[in-house]
């Protein structure tokens, strides 16, 4: 997942990264922060369409942090905004851009936990999901969450929105995965490698360029055909 942390308190920025930093960690869950204390700055993030969640101080001081996430959600339509501020008359600007929630900077750390707690469960249920199991434990992976799968030796690795990081690794094949994924946007592009076709950037001179920059040998033999079916995708869902 990856978090923007924006405040104009540079100390309180840092603060709020390492209280975000810590929910996930507990909960082995993978995170990508950016922390900014300007709006200028987080408009120069590269791949700003690739963040899900933002935290924004209201009182910027070149911008405001309402305009800040209009500009953002023209980026990012689906991302998470949530206002910060000392000031308590700030809280009705928040709706005017659907902000998902407003927490005062003196009650943080009260309020995070649960804030975060409701934000992760609206974006895990009820979507579609991957069962696995590894360690005599069983997970459920949301599917708008896997960028791809790749098998290696007999182990497949799932991996997310951050490059070379895998969400989890467990036992089997490519072959023995399950048909829901084919169902539901995902197509194998080679021996080893299955994509999730909403996270594909290109598909050209053999090779499957990911959104999160990663980049995989689509099957010669196959090339046509799997372009196709991505053209096909694109067509029918747009290239969101």
């Amino acid at each position: 997942m990856h978090i923007l942390v924006c405040d104009v308190d540079a100390v309180f920025a840092a603060q709020m990264d390492e209280y975000i930093s810590e929910w996930f960690r507990a909960r082995e869950i993978q995170v990508q922060s950016t922390v900014c204390t300007s709006g200028e700055q987080l408009l120069a993030t590269p791949e700003l369409e690739r963040y899900q969640l933002a935290f924004l101080d209201v009182d910027l001081k070149t911008t405001d942090g309402i305009a800040l996430g209009r500009r953002l959600r023209q980026v990012a339509p689906d991302i998470v905004l949530v206002y910060i501020s000392a000031y308590l008359e700030f809280a009705p600007q928040g709706y005017t851009v659907n902000a998902y929630r407003y927490l005062l900077k003196r009650d943080i750390a009260a309020q995070l936990p649960s804030c975060l707690e409701d934000i992760f469960a609206g974006m895990t249920d009820p979507k579609k999901t991957l069962e696995v199991r590894h360690n005599r434990t069983t997970s459920e992976i949301p599917l708008d969450q896997i960028y791809y799968l790749e098998s290696d030796l007999r182990q497949i690795n799932v991996y997310g929105d951050i490059p070379h990081q895998p969400i989890c690794t467990f036992y089997g094949k490519i072959a023995d995965l399950p048909a829901m994924l084919y169902e539901n946007g995902f197509l194998q592009v080679g021996r080893s490698d299955v994509v999730n076709l909403q996270y594909v950037r290109s598909i050209r001179n053999y090779k499957v360029e990911l959104r999160s920059g990663v980049e995989l040998n689509a099957s010669r033999q196959d090339f046509p055909a799997i372009r196709s079916a991505w053209l096909e995708w694109k067509g029918q869902f747009g290239d969101e």
